[in-house]
């Protein structure tokens, strides 16, 4: 059952369990064709949804059960059966049913293959008894091919009834809720004085709904913006070498006053 669907039949089963527990003060109402209705939905609600999962897990139940299967035809009759035949028989077109399957074959076609390796096997079957497979081994391949296909067709009928179990599920979860308002519109009435009782009737006749989806929808998980890549420090300008103070040019030297020759 879906979670919304398990949520609406609680809820219908919390209605009728307020309807029986305050019957004293609500008066005529729990006497309603109404009131019976919906205490007849929820029998038949409560039956679908036993058939709902009691048909899903016998489907799943069916699936291992073929898988199983599927093996034991597979190991059990149609390998030996091969081997010997490349061991035994001369490699001829009549004999080229006798190998094993290739892949992983559906079911119809497994089913198939196994039905013509026992046919072609059937001129053989002396060869097949005196390497040691028992008088019986076409008989036992076709009874494992059979059971395997069985199991298959029995996982469809299980699948088709929790189908069914559904589709019934939801017409009667919208029939049921129809029949709480109608409740509703006479319980109003009845509890109009008694605003504690009221309060608590118009709780339980909501449909709980799921919190986790609720409070994920509500509250989404808020991603911060992504951190921007660290900014690497700017490498600083090469500092140019200092230029050495300009060195003072020395001072030019005083040309020597030389007197002129006396005459």
């Amino acid at each position: 059952m879906q979670t919304t669907q398990g949520s609406v039949l609680e809820s219908l089963q919390a209605v009728q369990t307020f309807l029986t527990e305050n019957a004293d003060k609500l008066g005529d109402v729990v006497k309603t064709g109404a009131r019976q209705q919906l205490a007849d939905a929820i029998v038949e609600l409560t039956t679908h949804a036993e058939d709902q999962q009691g048909s899903h897990l016998a489907a799943q139940g069916n699936t291992q059960q073929k898988r199983s299967l599927e093996l034991v035809l597979r190991r059990d009759h149609m390998a030996p059966i091969a081997r010997i035949a490349r061991a035994e028989l001369p490699p001829t077109p009549a004999v080229e049913p006798l190998k094993m399957p290739k892949g992983r074959p559906t079911v119809a076609r497994l089913a198939a293959l196994a039905d013509g390796m026992a046919n072609a096997a059937t001129p053989f079957a002396d060869t097949f008894v005196s390497a040691g497979l028992p008088t019986d081994f076409i008989a036992q391949l076709r009874a494992a091919t059979n059971a395997m296909v069985a199991s298959v067709a029995e996982r469809n009928q299980n699948r088709g009834k929790r189908g069914g179990a559904t589709t019934g599920l939801r017409q009667k979860l919208g029939r049921a809720r129809r029949i709480v308002h109608v409740l509703d519109a006479f319980i109003q009435t009845a509890l109009k004085d008694d605003q504690v009782l009221l309060s608590s009737w118009n709780i339980v006749k909501r449909v709980r709904r799921n919190t986790n989806r609720s409070a994920t929808a509500a509250n989404p998980t808020v991603t911060g913006p992504a951190t921007p890549p660290a900014t690497p420090a700017a490498t600083p300008a090469a500092t140019p070498p200092a230029t050495p103070p300009a060195t003072a040019a020395p001072a030019a030297s005083p040309t020597p006053h030389v007197d002129a020759p006396t005459t």
